[in-house]
């Protein structure tokens, strides 16, 4: 019974060993090289960060959707008001793309939480290298931006924010969420 084990075994190494491996003669011993995919190690402290970061996952790929149709809308509304040349029909497309994105988003975007919203909010900065107030600011107005500044800090939110992965933590565990998810294929 033992024989037919040890049969089975080298067998089966036989099998496995089919790969080509390149190898490597260092005085007298062979060393095998592999080429590795490479991949991050992400460390957590305990448990209560490890949750915190795949909550943070979680919204980061809810919200990145719309960050990319916001990214592509401004590009599109901006080329589209280039090519306008007088300032009242610049205010009359706008009020008519504000009254289409309204309809087609909003319903949509109600459903986020607060902190989905702040995540957005970071993203946005992420993908525009503007604010979402100076977003606000240059196609609605400073009242209006001011008006939607204070509503977002009286939930708590700031269209102010920044993304800053270098010197924030949250930041930094975002950009490392997008990487690994534009790796893994779950956003685009």
């Amino acid at each position: 019974m033992n024989i037919f084990f040890f049969i089975f075994m080298f067998y089966n190494l036989y099998l496995f060993s089919q790969d080509k491996i390149e190898t490597e003669l260092n005085s007298e011993d062979s060393i095998a090289y592999y080429d590795l995919p490479q991949f991050e190690v992400l460390e957590f402290k305990n448990h209560e960060d490890r949750v915190l970061y795949n909550r943070l996952k979680r919204r980061v790929i809810k919200v990145y959707p719309y960050v990319l149709v916001i990214k592509s809308k401004l590009n599109q509304i901006q080329i589209s008001l280039d090519s306008i040349p007088k300032r009242r029909l610049k205010k009359k497309y706008l009020k008519n793309e504000t009254k289409k994105l309204k309809e087609e988003y909003s319903n949509q975007l109600k459903k986020l939480t607060i902190n989905d919203g702040k995540v957005l909010v970071k993203l946005v900065h992420r993908e525009t290298n503007s604010t979402t107030y100076e977003i606000v600011k240059s196609y609605r107005g400073t009242l209006n931006a001011l008006f939607w500044q204070t509503t977002a800090l009286f939930w708590d939110n700031n269209l102010k924010a920044t993304y800053d992965p270098i010197n924030n933590k949250e930041d930094m565990l975002i950009e490392h969420i997008v990487i690994q998810a534009k790796l893994n294929g779950e956003i685009k």
